[in-house]
Parts: structure tokens; C-alpha cells; sequence
């Protein structure tokens, strides 16, 4: 099968590591080709090849759609699938002109960005959230990303993080990670855990990280909530603690989510996807403070319970969450729209 894949962005994002990661499995049996921004070349295998062009464009300018398609009909693929709306957006523009069957996928369930993934062949969707948007006129499958079976040969014990951060070792040791941002939730988490008597770490950085120490200064939680910045090795750290804590406003897919589930640690989640199709409904938290707050209480004093919960969907991981699971996936979705095309 040759397959082409489009992507319009570059960085490091949840979105480029699934193109990259997709890609590099399906080239282990298939001839696959990306069509991306020059950046996204560095991380991809030999096996793929690579077409690079500049998206730096807006995706109904006439060149930037010219070199796609010219790329395109080069390669006379017989799928070519589209990641996110910018790339579904030019390929749904193009596709009356392209020979290969069109497949799109959504990664967040943002409903104004339906239409133009309803125009393809058929479309992926990273949760049930995101494919309960689609119209039902339109075949859509739910492919869940998958993540590398996280590596933590040089893992943290508790013992160790508590003294790394100087935290009481004998209190339940939380973790949080992602980008502090307003859609990770922190200043909500910050705020439940003045009541809870537990320490928590919050790895990443970004925008919001002076307001959330003034707001841990405010409520005097310096020596129970550390924010630990960016850490090259957050999985090791997050092999060490007692419990992962998701607080996000919107999600389109957590690969953190996915990464605890693997390291087989207890969590609890606000509701978003993916973890409110994953996790018992009990260990799901409103997107209120006072709501998290209670959650914690519930469970973390309450590990044995809290870990007989998390079983089954230690199991579902995995099962759905290998990259080797997202890439079967991904094909048999190919194949069912090609059969269904004649192709």
C-alpha cells in the first residue's frame, strides 16, 4: 500500500510526535511518504520518504495548494491521509483533483472544524469525543495515538524525589504534567490542594508559570506543591510517585494519560477525553476546584481501592495505546475505504 501523510505544523507537540511516530510504524511494512513542513524531517526514519514544503501559507493560498497537489499526484498514492485541520483543509480542497482515497484525522472535538473533514473518504478520530462531532452521513473511526512503551531504566523512587525537592516522604506524592497553560488546569489543581494533605509536583513550563507560584505563594502551599519546570526525564519522575493527577479545561488527546496508564500508576482525571472513555467513572473529576479537592480525598488516601479501580484500564492500555496498536489500526481503517471504494 503506499500511503501519504500530511501534516501542516512542525515542533513538539502531541500532534507532530503522532505524525512522526504513525509514520515511522507503518513504514515497517508499508511505502509511506510525508508531506510536511522542512523541520519535521529530522526524526523520521530512512524508511519514509519525505517531501518537504512550506505551510507557511494560508491553506487556500493557490501556490501552497499547487505544491501539494503536484506532490501528491507525483506519488499516486492510494491514501492519502491528512492529520489535523489545516492539512484536512487543503486536502479537502483538493480532493476532487486526487486520484487516491482521502482520509482525514481530528484531534480535538472543536464541532466548527467538522465540516471540512466531512468532504474526505473517511476520517480517524483520537477519541469518541472528537468522532461524536463528525456527521453520522461520514464513516469515522476512533484510533487511539499510541506511545512507546515508556523506558525508565534510571527511574526515581519516592525516596528520592522527596529529598530532590525537599517534600515529606511520608505524605502521598502526586504528580502533574503538561505545559502550564490556562488549558492544563494547574490553577484549579493549586487550588484543591490547599485541603488535601498530600505533596504534588507539577513538571513542565510555560506562560503561566510566575502566576502559579504567586498563586502557591498566596495559599501558602510552597512546601507542599513544587513546580519542577521542564524535565527531560518527567517519565522517570513520574515512575516514582504515588498517584498522576490530570486537571485539564479541554483535551484533545493526553499522551501523558496514556504514559501513566503504561508506567501502570494509579490516576485520576478531570473529564476530558481520552481518560473519561478509559478510566471508571468514579475517578473522574469536575472541572471545579472544590470538585477536585474531594476527588483527591476520596482516593489518594485509599490506594489499595484506587489501584483495584485502575486495573481495567491498565489492561485497555495495553491493548489500544502501543504504537504498534495505533498503526494496525490505522491500516485496517485504509483498507476498509479502499474496499469500500472499489479501489
Amino acid at each position: 500500500m503506499k500511503i501519504c501523510q500530511i501534516v501542516a505544523s512542525s515542533g513538539s507537540g502531541g500532534l507532530e510526535k503522532h505524525v512522526l511516530e504513525l509514520c515511522n510504524e507503518m513504514a515497517k511494512t508499508e511505502q509511506v511518504s510525508l508531506i510536511a513542513p522542512p523541520e519535521m524531517r529530522e526524526q523520521l526514519a530512512s524508511a519514509v520518504t519525505f517531501i518537504p514544503i512550506d505551510f507557511n501559507r494560508s491553506r487556500y493560498h493557490p501556490l501552497l495548494l499547487w505544491d501539494v497537489l503536484r506532490a501528491i499526484r507525483a506519488g499516486d498514492f492510494d491514501i492519502v491521509h491528512s492529520q489535523a485541520s489545516k492539512a484536512s483543509s487543503v486536502l479537502a480542497t483538493l480532493q476532487a483533483w486526487i486520484p487516491g482515497v482521502t482520509v482525514g484525522t481530528i484531534h480535538n472535538n472543536k464541532a466548527q472544524r467538522a465540516a471540512l473533514f466531512a468532504k474526505l473518504s473517511a476520517v480517524i478520530a483520537v477519541s469518541h469525543g472528537a468522532s461524536a462531532i463528525i456527521p453520522k452521513s461520514v464513516p469515522v473511526s476512533v484510533v487511539y495515538n499510541g506511545v512507546k512503551t515508556p523506558e525508565v531504566g534510571n527511574a526515581y523512587n519516592k525516596g528520592q524525589l522527596c529529598a530532590l525537592f525537599n517534600i515529606d516522604r511520608h505524605k502521598p506524592l502526586l504528580c502533574s504534567v503538561a505545559r502550564l497553560v490556562p488549558a492544563k488546569g494547574f490553577d484549579l489543581l493549586i487550588e484543591a490542594m490547599a485541603g488535601v494533605d498530600a505533596n504534588l509536583l507539577i513538571v513542565g513550563d510555560g506562560i503561566l508559570q510566575d502566576t502559579l507560584q504567586a498563586q502557591i505563594d498566596r495559599l501558602q502551599l510552597q512546601t507542599q506543591v513544587k513546580l519542577a519546570g521542564h524535565r527531560n526525564d518527567a517519565l522517570a519522575l513520574m515512575a516514582g510517585v504515588d498517584g498522576v493527577i490530570i486537571a485539564s479545561r479541554n483535551e484533545g488527546f493526553s499522551y501523558v494519560f496514556a504514559e501513566a496508564l503504561l508506567l501502570g500508576k494509579a490516576i485520576l482525571s478531570t473529564d476530558v477525553p481520552v481518560a473519561n472513555e478509559i478510566l471508571d467513572s468514579a475517578l473522574i473529576m469536575p472541572k471545579n476546584a472544590e470538585s477536585i479537592r474531594a476527588k483527591l480525598n476520596e482516593w489518594v488516601f485509599a490506594p489499595a481501592i484506587w489501584h483495584q479501580r485502575m486495573a481495567p484500564a491498565w489492561a485497555c492500555a495495553q491493548e489500544k495505546f502501543s504504537l504498534e496498536a495505533m498503526a494496525a489500526n490505522t491500516l485496517a481503517v485504509y483498507r476498509t475505504t479502499l474496499t469500500k471504494r472499489g479501489a
